[in-house]
């Protein structure tokens, strides 16, 4: 008498689609993507600068730099 549980079973032979496979893994895996395409764009963002004082007059400067044709 053996347990049915040490028998070996049939293989599973349902095809696997791509999505079905791990969802925890595939989110991981566009989380560290999205982080990588932001590293990469990055550089290409203008930066900002505020300076921070006890003045009650505020001044406001735009420098627009002019776009490479």
């Amino acid at each position: 008498m053996s347990s049915s549980s040490t028998e070996p079973t049939a293989p599973d032979v349902r095809r696997r689609t791509f999505l079905s496979v791990d969802r925890n893994g595939l989110v991981r895996l566009a989380v560290a993507v999205a982080f990588a395409v932001a590293a990469l764009a990055s550089p290409l963002v203008g930066s900002t600068s505020a300076q921070l004082t006890d003045d009650a007059d505020v001044s406001l400067t735009f420098v627009v730099t002019p776009a490479e044709p």
